[in-house]
């Protein structure tokens, strides 16, 4: 194998510079670094887990009222709170809204054939499933299994009756409750997939019912819990009691809002973003990331207002709501903050204790659709933090550098700071701002894995004060960045910006020699794929340059870093092709696999509202096609495409599809684009996903 020298002596002077970040004066770095405080959120948050902060729910309104007043205690400005419509029916950009929920009480005994209390909502609140429905009976429990296939239902009558189920418990509710007439469901439905699953079997995962559905009502349980009842059916009857008073129906989302002004309306904004709901007590998974936001406000509110640190020239905007439906409907009723935005720094679950819910910090990139040069300067920072920490563990020099909670409070650990750089991925509302047609670049701070999320063990004692301190350090120093970069500032960070694209399409070029000599693919197949990763990567890094001084307003004077970039891929390529004559290509340049496909030369056009197609609580295609039409797309077909859908990829392709419709690009150059991002992918699986999105009236045909 070819490898680049050049490229490790880069690798190995950035690995030494990071510790001395170039986009703060150390006096700057200083400031925000002592007046960053861990004890103040982790009190903050200690409220937050007292309540079960479900959206359109009385509890998550107490949430935001304890936000509003904090955010005016650290003299934010223009501080309010809105509310939006949650009735099923108001649209904000192409999502639909959701339903409210109120709950009075929710309680399930089992009756025989011992007299047990299995769940209270009064005392805790995650027992109960979201959007349950009242009910009053007593009536007999029936195992069904998984519960998401009819063939689980085969020769069990289940209507009038609970069944216990550990599916996916919308899916259940739709089988169990809806088709064959069940009351309702007992769910030890098993969290999300970890290197740790099933072996804490106390757990009590948080479950959804599907709001929409009129009926049902659900009761999560623990593994252990459901092992006992399993034992007990196949030793007899199990009656169960079950009382819900509860009711779904319109509500309205809260979300509360507060700025830090800048000294120049017309150079944008810059907005952090979290989300304020989940179950209690839902520590870090997001009260961290509430918490941890409001934290980098006080920092920065705090050196402004005592002179320590000029007011940068770009708004602070901080918004907490509901996830990714909050920052949908904030978004949809200010056009005019949306156009403003310039960058986002999204937190959610960044204050877990490695050591307890085994959470690592990564710096998420932005997707290939929109690259940036925010992802780059938020890995600088916390590369800062990181070796500090790391000097200060392994020697105990320097102790400030290592940004540990000690001061009065809650007591942080001297752990390492567990970090890196990941790859673009979804799940939170930098799906939002990251989706073409809001464009606003996000850098995404978020734990994972996480052992106790979504179960009731997500509380405070997996928290680490100190980590709270060193991540509300990383986004105020990353918002001042943002908030303060101007057009001589970015001409001066080129250098530094070009090394990081330079060691990126280094990388790049390793991946690109494992593709043209991979024995799977043929080898001009091959050669085309390594060609065209190196190619997208390239036009990534050149975008990323680019989009240092037009953030700025700065004269574009790229030329010469662009060259450098283009001359570093054309090297990579020519090793590439050698590599390819050895497995017998002909000629000078790779055919693109998909030249003779005449819907490769089609160009879409996006069109109607804005907004990504996927919600936690919508899917647009489905919403507008029916399931049986999007059962039949290829792409998300598990049939159709099974490895994708093994790998957990159908989304992420459908994602940047979209995000790569520019009007410009061919379907073809759309294929070559989220191959790049994510492998190979043939191009009538990206006509064909594009024609559903026609039929949706989400694009139309150039």
């Amino acid at each position: 194998m070819i490898r680049s020298a050049f490229a490790v002596v880069l690798l190995l002077s950035a690995a030494l510079s990071f510790a001395q970040q170039p986009f703060l004066s150390p006096e700057q770095w200083g400031k925000l670094r002592d007046e960053a405080n861990g004890a103040a959120p982790y009190e903050n948050l200690r409220y937050l887990t007292r309540l079960h902060r479900v959206p359109a729910t009385a509890e998550f309104d107490q949430a935001a009222q304890f936000i509003l007043e904090k955010a005016r205690e650290y003299g934010l400005s223009e501080v309010q709170s809105e509310q939006f419509p949650a009735d099923g029916k108001t649209r904000y950009g192409l999502m639909r809204s959701y339903l409210g929920w109120k709950v009075e009480a929710g309680q399930l005994w089992e009756v025989r054939p011992q007299h047990l209390l299995l769940g209270d909502w009064g005392t805790d609140p995650i027992r109960l499933a979201d959007y349950s429905h009242s009910a009053e009976l007593e009536t007999a429990l029936v195992d069904v299994g998984d519960g998401s296939h009819d063939t689980d239902y085969s020769g069990k009558d289940v209507r009038g009756k609970i069944v216990l189920a550990d599916g996916v418990l919308s899916r259940v509710q739709e089988l169990a409750v809806i088709k064959y007439g069940a009351a309702g469901i007992v769910s030890d439905m098993p969290n999300q997939t970890t290197a740790w699953s099933g072996l804490d079997r106390t757990l009590v995962r948080w479950g959804h019912l599907e709001a929409r559905e009129s009926a049902g009502f659900a009761f999560m349980i623990s593994k252990d819990t459901a092992e006992s009842l399993r034992s007990h059916l196949a030793a007899g009857p199990v009656l169960l009691s079950a009382k819900v008073k509860a009711e779904v129906g319109p509500g309205h989302w809260t979300v509360v809002s507060g700025v830090i002004p800048g000294t120049d309306p017309g150079s944008g904004e810059i907005v952090y973003s979290c989300h304020l709901d989940h179950q209690r007590p839902g520590a870090n998974d997001n009260g961290s990331g509430c918490v941890t936001i409001l934290e980098s406000a006080r920092i920065i509110s705090s050196l402004i207002s005592n002179g320590a640190l000029p007011r940068p020239q770009r708004t602070l905007r901080f918004v907490w709501g509901p996830e990714v439906e909050g920052t949908m409907a904030y978004l949809s009723r200010h056009p005019e903050v949306r156009k403003r935005l310039r960058a986002d720094i999204h937190m959610d679950m960044v204050g877990g204790d490695p050591f307890k819910n085994k959470s690592i910090l990564h710096v998420t990139a932005t997707p290939w659709s929109l690259p940036s040069f925010v992802t780059d300067v938020g890995a600088g920072l916390a590369e800062v933090i990181r070796s500090g920490a790391a000097r200060y563990a392994g020697s105990g020099d320097a102790p400030e550098a290592a940004v540990v909670e000690s001061r009065a409070g809650e007591q942080g650990t001297r752990n390492l700071f567990l970090s890196d750089v990941t790859s673009y991925t979804q799940g939170s509302d930098h799906d939002d701002y990251d989706s073409s047609t809001i464009g606003v670049p996000s850098l995404y701070l978020c734990d994972w894995p996480d052992i106790y999320i979504h179960t009731d063990h997500d509380t405070l004692q997996q928290i680490d004060p100190t980590k709270l301190r060193r991540v509300a350090l990383l986004g105020a120093a990353s918002g001042y960045v943002y908030a303060t970069l101007d057009a001589e500032r970015s001409r001066s960070l080129l250098p530094f910006f070009t090394s990081r694209s330079e060691i990126r399409l280094a990388q790049l070029f390793e991946q690109a020699q494992q593709r043209v000599n991979d024995p799977k693919l043929a080898p001009d197949t091959a050669w085309y794929e390594a060609r065209n990763l190196m190619k997208q990567g390239l036009t990534r890094e050149a975008a990323t340059v680019r989009s240092l001084l037009e953030f700025s307003a700065s004269t574009n004077q790229t030329a010469a870093t662009e060259k450098t970039l283009d001359d570093q891929v054309a090297t990579f390529d020519a090793w590439i092709d050698t590599e390819a004559k050895a497995r017998g290509v002909q000629g000078s340049e790779p055919k693109a696999t998909w030249a003779a496909e005449p819907a490769a030369k089609k160009i879409p056009v996006r069109i109607g509202d804005f907004g990504p197609l996927t919600y936690q609580n919508d899917n647009v295609l489905r919403a507008r096609l029916g399931p049986e039409r999007v059962d039949k797309i290829k792409l998300l077909n598990s049939e159709a495409t099974p490895l994708l859908n093994v790998q957990d990829t159908s989304e992420l392709y459908a994602y940047e599809i979209v995000n790569f419709i520019d009007g410009k690009r061919t379907v073809g150059e759309i294929r070559d684009g989220v191959s790049a991002e994510y492998g190979p992918l043939p191009v009538d699986l990206v006509n064909d996903y594009l024609e559903a999105c026609q039929e949706a009236g989400i694009i139309r045909w150039k």
